[in-house]
Formats: structure tokens, sequence, C-alpha cells
């Protein structure tokens, strides 16, 4: 197999290990930062499928002004999630 294919299988098993673990986690979480963490954990697992989808050309890329737009929403929301997560229990410690 070519190293390139291994490695996409290895990160998807990983990631889909990932997004269950924050599932089963988000159905006891109530505190709407770790929520944020979850959804960035998920949405790097569909970064994970969007460029395995790719790798196989299952989905085509499309570009605008030479960046490729999905690739660059599917890498960018996780971290503006985690932001957002980080920035919410920041503000929240702040208070006490």
């Amino acid at each position: 197999m070519d190293e390139q294919v291994i490695l996409i299988l290895i990160d998807n098993f990983l990631a889909g290990v990932a997004a269950f673990l924050a599932i089963v986690v988000w159905v006891k979480t109530r505190d709407i930062s770790w929520v944020f963490i979850i959804l960035s954990v998920i949405g790097f697992y569909v970064s994970i499928i969007y460029k395995t989808l790719l790798l196989f050309g299952i989905v085509v890329s499309h570009s605008f002004a030479g960046i490729n737009i999905g690739e660059m929403i599917f890498n960018y929301i996780p971290i503006l999630l985690m932001i957002t997560a980080l920035t919410l229990k920041a503000h929240k410690n702040m208070k006490r």
C-alpha cells in the first residue's frame, strides 16, 4: 500500500475514536466551553474525512483565487471552535 494511504487510514481511525469519545462525553456535558471543545474534535474528524475523500477522488476541490475553499473551511473551523472554547473558559475563570 502507498504510504499516504496508510497514514490517512491511521488518521481516520484515531480521529474516529476521538469523535466517538467526544460524543460520549457530550451526553453528560453542561458547560458551554466543553461543548465547543467537543465540536472542535468532531470538526477535526470531519476534516480528516474530507481529506480522505479528496485523496480517493470522491470529492473534487474548488478553488477561488488560488485558495482551496473546502480545505480552508475544514482546516480552520476546528481551530476556531477551540479558540471559542478557550475564550469562554478563560472568561468564566476570570469571573471567579
